[in-house]
Formats: structure tokens, sequence, C-alpha cells
């Protein structure tokens, strides 16, 4: 009967140790993102008109990070990519009764490291964030007429800082959901130039510069982001 009494002890004592153990934390987070900028602002030369230059506004991208969550700590380390492209169609003006179709339109890769501080009130399910690092930004800005595009001869990166705060769910821990709010200085020159010095169109032969254009390009908006993390 003493037997029976003390493995039963035993027992229950294991049971309730398994019961109260914390699940295995998993350190690495792949987290694939789409995110939304509110405003692109280009400093851009045009080679044949002398309007300001265009705003380009709430355009998508998408992204890739990978998080590494240090044990006992409310610390992560976070390296991504982001993919962002966007573009305008516009008529140019080369005379009284005939209109050129012009597209212009910049394509930036934002690489950037970004340490996070995890908020102590949060749970395991919901865990609030905040967050920032630094990044180098390439970048190259299309510019066509009529189809004739005008070449990228050389582009420069750029760097800068950014911050940001968000919110994961965790729907198991291994699947999550982070929607996030990020300022970034993103900015990169691109410098174009036509190699042909005219462009025939609806019968209309027109000049254009062969001299080279610099653009400057920074974000001066908003970035929302919504990604899927898989945690490992």
């Amino acid at each position: 009967m003493g037997r029976m009494t003390a493995l039963g002890i035993v027992a229950c004592m294991l049971l309730q140790g398994q019961g109260s153990a914390p699940a295995q934390e998993k350190n690495i987070t792949v987290l694939f993102k789409g995110n939304l900028t509110t405003r692109l602002n280009p400093s851009a030369a045009n080679p044949i008109a002398t309007s300001q230059p265009q705003e380009f506004t709430n355009f998508y991208g998408t992204g890739i990070e990978i998080k590494y969550q240090f044990s006992s700590w409310n610390l992560a380390f976070g390296l991504s990519a982001d993919y962002l492209r966007v573009f305008q169609a516009s008529p140019l003006h080369v005379s009284d009764q005939t209109e050129v179709p012009t597209e212009d339109g910049y394509e930036a890769i934002p690489i950037e490291m970004t340490g996070y501080f995890l908020i102590p009130a949060s749970g395991q399910t919901v865990r609030i964030f905040m967050g920032g690092g630094c990044g180098v930004y390439f970048g190259r800005r299309h510019y066509s007429i009529a189809g004739v595009e005008a070449p990228v001869t050389s582009s420069r990166p750029g760097f800068g800082i950014h911050v940001l705060g968000g919110v994961s769910y965790y729907f198991m821990n291994w699947l999550s959901l982070t929607a996030e709010m990020k300022f970034r200085d993103l900015q990169f020159r691109s410098t174009n130039a036509f190699s042909i010095p005219s462009i025939s169109y609806q019968n209309l032969l027109f000049k254009i510069p062969q001299a080279p254009f610099e653009s400057t390009v920074q974000t001066d908006g908003v970035i929302f982001q919504l990604g899927v993390g898989v945690s490992f």
C-alpha cells in the first residue's frame, strides 16, 4: 500500500511538472511581407519637359525578413530585403496637336538591419514590439518616351535609418501574423541618358537631348507592412 501511494505521488509530480513547463521557444522566424508605401518624392530632371517631377503615392512592394529572437531576452535582430516598383504614364506635348506617351518610374531594393524590443507586458499569443535600425538602398529610374527607354548609365545607393512599431499574433508557436508601421529614410540616385538623338512617333520626328540626367529619390511617407511568419 505504501509503495502504491509513493508511486502515485511521483506520477502526480511528473504530470504537474510537464503541465507547468513552458513550450519550447523557437528562435528563428522567416517573415514573408507585403507593404504599402504612402509617398515617394523624387527630385528628378526631365530631359524634355520643364515641369515639376511627379509624386508617386500609395504603391505596393514585397519583402522577406529573417529574425532571430534571443532566448530569455526581450530582444530580437532582423535582416530584411524588400522590392518596390512604381510607374506612372503621362502625355508629353511636343506640339499643339501631338502628345507623345511617356512613362516614368522607379524600382528600389532596401536592405535593412533592425533591432527589436518586445514589450514585456505582451503575452505569448499577442506580442507588441518596437524597433529601429539602418539600411542601404539600391535603386534605379526608368524613363521612356514613345516606348524608347533611356538606359541607366550609373546609380548610387543611399544609406538611412528607420524606426517602426507593430504587433504579432501567434496562431501557433510556429505560425504568426505581423502588422507593422515603419518610417524609413529611403534614398538613392540614378543617372539615365538616351542613346539615340531623335525619336519618331506618328510620322513626327523630334530631337531628344543625349546629355545624362540625374534623379535623386527619397521616401518621406509611411510604410505599412503585413507579413506571415514561420518560426523554427
